[in-house]
């Protein structure tokens, strides 16, 4: 099964490269990375289908309010990076509660560190892709 869930990520991080070589990213482009973001994190956690059951409902209202947080930012460049960063923190901390009473302690510090980890990997794979059309654009701004 490990093997099945390791193959399937590195296929589905080769598909990144292509997914952002696009100037406009398909809606459909971001179900595939959100798909691969629930695979790396269910991997790490390694839930069980109880435990699924109940994570990703709570996990699906945390990323809509960190979503929320983040569309404010850009939205309002001006505003204070330290406050940006705090309120990402504040919803952090208003869902850990949550996260703990569903996987407990342990687990749920492990799921903070596997989405950190997971935009790392998918970072270092939008910067090693062949064609870097974001990284050309913002060299010329």
């Amino acid at each position: 099964m490990k093997k099945i869930m390791t193959m399937m990520l590195v296929l589905a991080f080769n598909l990144t490269g292509y997914v952002y070589a696009q100037d406009q990213p398909d809606p459909k482009d971001h179900e595939k990375i959100k798909a691969l973001e629930i695979a790396f994190i269910s991997r790490k956690l390694n839930l069980t289908s109880d435990e699924a059951q109940r994570f990703w409902p709570v996990y699906n209202e945390y990323k809509r309010d960190v979503n929320q947080v983040m569309l404010t930012q850009r939205n309002n460049p001006n505003k204070d990076v330290v406050d940006d960063e705090q309120r990402i923190l504040d919803v952090r901390k208003k869902y850990r509660d949550r996260f703990v009473g569903v996987i407990g302690q342990p687990r749920m510090n492990k799921f903070f560190q596997a989405e950190r980890e997971f935009r790392g990997v998918l970072l270092n794979q939008l910067k090693n892709r062949p064609n870097k059309p974001m990284l050309q654009r913002q060299k010329r701004n």
